[in-house]
């Protein structure tokens, strides 16, 4: 699918009116492991359509927090390669004191004696559970034996390494049946986790760096064989065609939550990471130039 006009109507990823949330259902489970705060609620996503969708809060944090460019670049990205994932994603205004339970953050309520709405990115429910979900660690052999046959895996690999998400871990997985996954959260691109550090800054925003590919190092322990690796190749020449089919908005979300150095800096970033993606696979994979 072709984006070409950053109209609301045309757009992939739309902004909903405060009035399209119909209610909270719950906070999901705090061992699913997200940084973020994430709720479930319904949406009315036009006269006729309603959805459960997870609801992911990203403070702006001064402009620190990274999280809602990262989750749209990567899933339009993911989009524009095929790879399954949430039907619809959107970003919506959500009732701040509406979502104020015992449960919910010190940050949740902080902002919502600030402010009454707050932007949060949203996906449409998946009918599918995370694929390691309090998964017993006997199970993860057989688990992992099941994606590695799953046929979007180099395809994520890929991309993976195109937009620098270090954090695919295999709960970022959605099983839709055997050997069939969705992917969910682009949340961390560029950065270091591992480190305590989650969200990019300029000064990281290196194209041709090796960042943390997590998918690769849960399946294949950093090493898979050579039919991955020349599948992941063969996907990655399909990078830069899917990048130009989203350019328009990409650059439309960039351009309305970055600014300045910031904006120039990480679109340069993604487009020299598209267009050298093949090269930073073979410094990965060790295959010769």
């Amino acid at each position: 699918m072709t984006t070409t006009q950053t109209s609301s109507q045309t757009r992939l990823i739309r902004i909903l009116d405060p009035s399209a949330y119909r209610g909270m259902l719950h906070w999901v489970d705090p061992e699913d492991g997200h940084i973020s705060d994430v709720h479930v609620a319904r949406y009315a996503i036009d006269l006729e359509t309603s959805v459960e969708a997870y609801s992911k809060i990203y403070p702006w944090e001064d402009g620190r927090n990274r999280g809602m460019v990262n989750e749209i670049t990567g899933y339009l990205v993911c989009h524009a390669l095929g790879i399954p994932q949430p039907a619809r994603a959107f970003v919506a205004y959500v009732p701040l004191r509406e979502i104020c339970t015992p449960d919910s953050s010190p940050m949740i309520r902080q902002l919502a004696e600030q402010r009454a709405y707050y932007p949060a990115f949203c996906t449409q429910r998946l009918d599918g559970k995370s694929a390691a979900y309090r998964l017993p660690r006997v199970a993860l052999p057989g688990l992992i034996e099941d994606v590695k046959a799953w046929d979007k895996l180099p395809t994520t690999m890929a991309v993976d390494d195109q937009i620098a998400n270090v954090d695919r871990h295999l709960n970022n997985l959605i099983r839709l049946g055997s050997k069939s996954f969705a992917v969910i959260d682009n949340g961390i691109l560029a950065a270091a986790p591992r480190e305590g550090v989650h969200h990019w800054t300029v000064d990281r925003l290196d194209a041709l760096a090796l960042f943390r590919n997590r998918l690769c190092e849960h399946v294949f322990n950093q090493d898979p064989p050579n039919k991955v690796v020349s599948a992941t190749l063969g996907e990655a020449q399909n990078c830069a065609p899917a990048v130009d089919s989203v350019i328009d908005e990409l650059e439309f979300w960039w351009s309305q939550l970055l600014s300045g150095e910031d904006y120039e800096k990480f679109k340069a970033f993604i487009l020299e990471r598209t267009s050298q993606i093949e090269v930073i696979l073979r410094r990965r994979y060790n295959r010769l130039l």
